[in-house]
């Protein structure tokens, strides 16, 4: 019997979600962002839109003393990601709140009252200033209903997972991997032999991690709009030397 439940790393880089309110304040009245590509999770996307990011201290100084995470003078601008949510918020990594002197603070997305602040947005239309809802995403992963009754998982549990592989091939791995290296609890694995799924998972992962580690402490999210997939940030990616997407062993 297999008993790999095997899930793709995706990173996420610094970005931020917009209310409608605060993206009118943005960018002006009855702004509708623009998509320029989709992303893993279905009906989310990249927006051409980026804004300027700044801390209270930098705010409205000099252009050679505002505040950037890079050496380029204009290395502060941040991704919008749509659509637009009930609230807005912005997801950074530890990198980036050390940079803008703030206390890191790792929340849920969503998680309003456990959030951080002390950041003003800038856009060509106006700024918003944020006491709240800015955070260090916890590492997580999506889960749909039907994965969850897959694999006996509960909305609001935390697992393990270990990282299998730094670099994958391409994209098929999300939509392949999970129906060849699953879990199957009881019975007999009727669709592929666990030899077979695993050797079918190699063609996809060609490289091994240069860096071996396990996330723990990895939030488990079920919607049934959410496609099958781990999420960490920047700092985590570099951690263990994921390039592009990497793929995991979830431990229960």
């Amino acid at each position: 019997m297999c008993s790999m439940i095997i899930i793709p790393i995706e990173i996420s880089a610094r970005h931020l979600h917009l209310s409608q309110k605060d993206l009118e304040i943005l960018f002006g009245l009855n702004y509708q962002l623009t998509p320029i590509k989709n992303l893993s999770q279905p009906g989310q996307f990249a927006c051409e839109e980026a804004v300027e990011i700044q801390n209270l201290q930098s705010w409205g100084a000099e252009p050679h003393m505002d505040f950037t995470f890079g050496k380029a003078p204009d290395h502060n601008q941040v991704r919008i990601l749509g659509p637009v949510r009930k609230r807005t918020q912005i997801e950074l990594s530890w990198s980036d709140f050390i940079c803008l002197g703030l206390k890191p603070v790792v929340a849920l997305s969503g998680d309003y009252k456990s959030s951080g602040g002390g950041v003003i947005i800038v856009g060509p239309a106006g700024e918003v200033k944020l006491t709240k809802a800015v955070i260090i995403p916890q590492r997580h992963i999506h889960c749909s209903l039907e994965k969850a009754r897959e694999f006996g998982l509960r909305h609001g549990q935390t697992a393990a997972v270990k990282v299998i592989s730094g670099k994958t091939q391409n994209s098929k791995l999300k939509a392949q991997h999970a129906s060849s290296a699953v879990r199957r609890r009881g019975g007999n694995y009727n669709s592929m032999s666990c030899r077979h799924g695993m050797a079918k998972l190699k063609t996809f992962i060609h490289q091994q991690p240069i860096r071996q580690i396990t996330f723990h402490n990895v939030a488990v999210r079920i919607n049934d709009k959410f496609d099958w997939q781990m999420h960490i940030d920047t700092d985590e990616a570099n951690a263990a030397g994921i390039c592009g997407m990497g793929a995991g062993e979830v431990v229960l």
